[in-house]
């Protein structure tokens, strides 16, 4: 149980920071997905199973949605950059939970994230038609620097995302390496959609229960 609570964790940690990167300028409405690739290669079969493989942002101005399959479910994240307002919506086994995350259960997060400095780079390659600047980041504690590849293309808000690992960063990410709870996830764009959005597509579906961040958290033993 713990274990698979740790690999929730991680998975929403992950759908938070991303969900967080508004899109705007050239690209203000649409959405990216992402293929998900694990750089351990020790890792447990059994784990390994468990984590996602794809994941999808779609935005629209102030509002964010990620999409993500598990083994055992599916998990959304919605976010309202205006609000500072975040809920994850987990779909396990039918059960349905709605996950309520402000703003100061964020900047607790953030608060035990390691310092990381970015250093830009000339080096670029294009990635789903879009050129990208290559970025190296720094991360305190950490002896091998993690690579971003990000285009200007599509310009990042300064969201807490950007107050988090990817502060610095002149643009969008479309390649990059996290790692939480101790694994490693290869994090690649493979497909931008600029289609129309309705507003509904960002609001909590019917037959969730809501908790928050605390609650969810005691659930899992912690």
């Amino acid at each position: 149980m713990k274990t698979y609570f740790k690999i929730l964790i991680t998975v929403i940690a992950l759908s938070i920071s991303t969900s967080m990167i508004q899109a705007q300028t050239k690209l203000t409405e649409g959405s990216v997905v992402f293929s998900i690739t694990m750089t351990d290669n020790d890792l447990d079969p059994q784990i390994a199973s468990m984590m996602p493989k794809e994941m999808t942002l779609t935005f629209k101005g102030d509002k964010s949605k990620t999409d993500m399959k598990m083994g055992m479910g599916t998990i959304i994240v919605l976010y309202d950059d205006k609000a500072k307002f975040a809920t994850t919506l987990m779909d396990m086994m039918g059960q349905k939970t709605a996950i309520k995350i402000s703003e100061a259960d964020m900047e607790k997060e953030k608060g035990k994230q390691p310092k990381t400095t970015v250093k830009n780079l000339e080096e670029t390659k294009v990635i789903c038609g879009y050129t990208c600047h290559k970025a190296e980041l720094t991360i305190e504690g950490e002896k091998e620097k993690q690579i971003v590849y990000y285009t200007k293309d599509i310009v990042a808000k300064n969201s807490q995302a950007q107050k988090g690992g990817l502060k610095g960063l002149d643009g969008f990410p479309m390649e990059y390496v996290i790692s939480m709870q101790g694994m490693g996830m290869k994090m690649t764009a493979k497909t931008v959609s600029k289609d129309k959005l309705e507003d509904a597509v960002f609001k909590i579906p019917e037959g969730y229960k809501e908790m928050t961040m605390d609650e969810a958290k005691k659930m899992g033993g912690h």
